[in-house]
């Protein structure tokens, strides 16, 4: 596919220093500045909507404990601060869950389990939709308390 690019009079030095710096193949740096400028807009608009940058620190227990750092454009549903707990007294257990909206639709839980002597299973999941975490046994109580407080849709029926 040919694209065409017109570059104002006054920008021509820019352009040709570009073209320096690039060795002449301009056109992966004009795609990585689209890609940018894409990103930066996108955050603008989820902005807009009410999302915002969520950053999450967990040690995950898929990788041995090793420390992780996770980032999206989202907004909680229960932060990390008040996450939805299930306990299980049968067993000396408390089951923390975070859960989060993502700009793009998908959604973020952040699980974790403690019990009287230490804190483990740390998990950071990422569904496409409420009901697909739902369908994980391990998730189904923070997911359906998470459409519960989003609000339950209602369906229309025709008959």
């Amino acid at each position: 596919m040919n694209k065409t690019i017109y570059i104002r009079d006054e920008d021509t030095a820019i352009w040709d220093r570009a073209k320096e710096l690039a060795g002449e193949k301009l056109a992966p740096v004009i795609v990585e500045g689209l890609k940018r400028f894409v990103r930066e807009k996108e955050v603008e608009e989820a902005e807009a909507k009410g999302f915002e940058r969520i950053e999450v620190s967990f040690y995950d227990s898929e990788a041995h404990g090793m420390p992780k750092k996770k980032a999206f454009i989202g907004k909680w549903i229960f932060p990390l601060s008040k996450p939805v707990d299930m306990t299980w007294e049968d067993r000396d257990q408390c089951d923390y869950y975070a859960v989060a909206l993502t700009a793009k639709g998908a959604v973020v839980v952040r699980r974790w389990s403690t019990n009287s002597e230490s804190r483990w299973d740390d998990k950071f999941l990422v569904f496409p939709s409420l009901e697909t975490a739902a369908a994980d046994k391990d998730i189904n109580y923070a997911a359906r308390k998470a459409i519960e407080a989003i609000g339950v849709p209602v369906e229309e029926l025709d008959i």
